[in-house]
């Protein structure tokens, strides 16, 4: 049994450094070998990229207050953290220096791309009527349909450390690696003919290596403290997270044989 208490941060990255060689290595990235397996990819991705967000504001509504009245929460330096990173995910600057979030970032590079945008459209369109009737409605992809129950499924209920936990170990630690292998492979292919989609992976690799990366695993130690049962709690969702992830990326590369 791990002591989190005394190595924190560390020993979550020890526990999970299977899943990250997996998400790492995996054989997604050098298999997008045409624009129809890009476009299978992204269509998949984007409700990923959609439910990143999700995460992201359901740690803002833990962490501040976004009801009217307003009342103070206290969330003191996570809360100062989660809000620099709000900025950026959901205002940052675009490849033609406009103001957008990454995820109309990459419907834009979608388009760019020719991939079909109806599904994520009809999802956005129905999502008033629930995440699982939006999928249904929308006929979302079978593998980001499976994603995204799987992240609302953890998301339900779960506490503040869960909720960061997911989003510090889940995505944000995890990938930089990850886009990083996408690009290597899209930038040789399909060069000159995604600037949108490199820009958007660039990014992603800048922002979240030196800022968002950093400012997260912070936020992490200081909601669980020195709480051994909150560290196991974010260790185990950490794995789970990345797990679904892997999941992900078999059943679209299955779609893609």
């Amino acid at each position: 049994m791990f002591n989190f208490l005394k190595s924190d941060v560390l020993r979550i990255l020890d526990t999970t450094q299977n899943e990250r060689d997996i998400l790492l290595s995996h054989k997604i990235y050098s298999s997008i070998k045409t624009i129809d397996d890009l476009h299978l990819f992204m269509e998949n991705h984007v409700f990923a990229v959609w439910d990143f967000m999700s995460i992201l504001k359901t740690l803002q509504k833990k962490l501040t207050c976004t009801d009217i009245p307003w009342t103070p929460k206290g969330g003191g330096t996570p809360a100062r953290l989660l809000n620099e990173i709000v900025t950026e995910e959901e205002t940052d600057i675009d490849i033609y220096g406009e103001y957008k979030s990454h995820f109309e970032m990459y419907y834009q590079s979608m388009n760019e791309a020719g991939a079909n945008t109806k599904k994520i459209e009809s999802f956005l369109t129905n999502i008033d009527s629930g995440v699982d009737q939006a999928l249904i409605k929308s006929d979302a992809p079978k593998p980001a349909a499976n994603f995204v129950k799987t992240t609302f499924s953890m998301l339900e209920n779960a506490p503040v450390n869960v909720v960061a936990s997911m989003f510090t170990f889940g995505r944000e630690e995890v990938i930089p690696n990850m886009f990083r292998s996408i690009i290597s492979k899209i930038d040789k292919d399909f060069k000159g003919r995604l600037k949108n989609f490199i820009y958007y992976l660039d990014r992603h690799i800048g922002v979240d290596e030196d800022e968002h990366g950093p400012a997260a695993l912070k936020m992490i130690k200081v909601l669980c403290g020195n709480d051994e049962e909150k560290w196991k709690e974010a260790a185990q969702a950490a794995k789970m997270t990345m797990n679904a992830r892997i999941v992900f990326w078999n059943e679209i590369l299955d779609e893609m044989k």
